[in-house]
């Protein structure tokens, strides 16, 4: 191993460990001028109207958690219409089987009632 292939990374770890204690330095020497407006909770200085830990309906978390569920599989076909040509037969068959087996799924969360904002 030669010092030159390492050379970039030690500079870039020596620069970023610079700019992390100058930066916490600099905080601690700042002025504090505390007042009533920056107690507050919300930095724009507005009052709270509602308590901070409110209940939501586990409508919205099962939305959320769907949405994410299904983004994350979509994601999935991206790669694969990428290599379809390259693989061939396998990958179109692959393809029917997970967009099958997500519009089945979506069809159960569908009568199940899931997709309803009640």
């Amino acid at each position: 191993m030669d010092l030159r292939t390492w050379l970039p990374i030690l500079i870039y770890l020596v620069l970023g460990a610079g700019v992390a204690v100058a930066l916490f330095s600099l905080s601690l020497i700042g002025r504090k001028r505390p007042n009533a407006t920056k107690a507050l909770p919300f930095e724009s200085g507005i009052l709270t109207t509602q308590p901070a830990r409110q209940r939501f309906s586990i409508d919205f978390y099962l939305t959320a958690m769907l949405f994410i569920v299904f983004d994350i599989e979509l994601a999935f076909l991206y790669p694969l219409a990428v290599v379809l040509r390259d693989v061939g037969v396998t990958a179109v068959i692959e393809l029917v089987v997970f967009t099958t087996i997500l519009v089945g799924a979506l069809t159960y969360v569908w009568r199940k009632g899931a997709l309803e904002w009640r």
